[in-house]
């Protein structure tokens, strides 16, 4: 977690540097790319008045997430295949997304594809790529989430995608 601070304008750069110290390459850089929305929200929810350190600060970020993430999985049961979410994984193998990568899931995968963005209609991941781009920014959070959830849990329990999703509250589609 990110140091003590008394007051919203005392957060700096120095201390994603100092968080992501030991932290594995890519976990690093997705702190690192996440910075401007970290210094953002630290500004303006540490509130000295209220006892809101940026530890206490971030521990309420953590349970707004989890609810947002809670009440927005069952919203992607039955929007994705078994394929889809292969495809998804393959391309976003190990990687702790950053916030704005997480507006780019449909670019990323396409790129993986070696498809055009502008001209996808006509490839074989149109279905999958227009499920991405209907998603509302909630969605695509969550999406993002339950790949990293996968890979980095799932996974490491030597547990099928499919099954680690119906963790998640998030069932495939036929």
């Amino acid at each position: 977690m990110l140091n003590a601070r008394t007051s919203p304008t005392s957060y700096t750069a120095a201390d994603l540097r100092a968080l992501s110290e030991r932290m594995p390459l890519n976990t690093a850089q997705a702190v690192m790319f996440s910075e401007a929305h970290i210094k953002s929200y630290m500004d303006q929810h540490v509130i000295e008045a209220l006892a809101l350190n940026s530890n206490r600060a971030a521990l309420m970020a953590a349970g707004r997430l989890e609810l947002l993430l809670e009440q927005t999985r069952p919203s992607l049961s039955g929007m994705f295949t078994a394929k889809d979410w292969t495809q998804l994984l393959n391309c976003y193998q190990g990687e702790i997304f950053f916030p704005d990568q997480i507006r780019d899931i449909a670019s990323d995968l396409c790129d993986d594809q070696g498809v055009d963005l502008d001209s996808y209609k006509a490839s074989g991941i149109a279905p999958l790529l227009d499920k991405i781009l209907a998603l509302s920014a909630v969605q695509r959070l969550t999406l993002a989430d339950a790949l990293e959830q996968i890979w980095h849990r799932g996974f490491l329990e030597n547990r099928a995608a499919d099954d680690f999703l119906k963790e998640l509250g998030i069932d495939l589609a036929e």
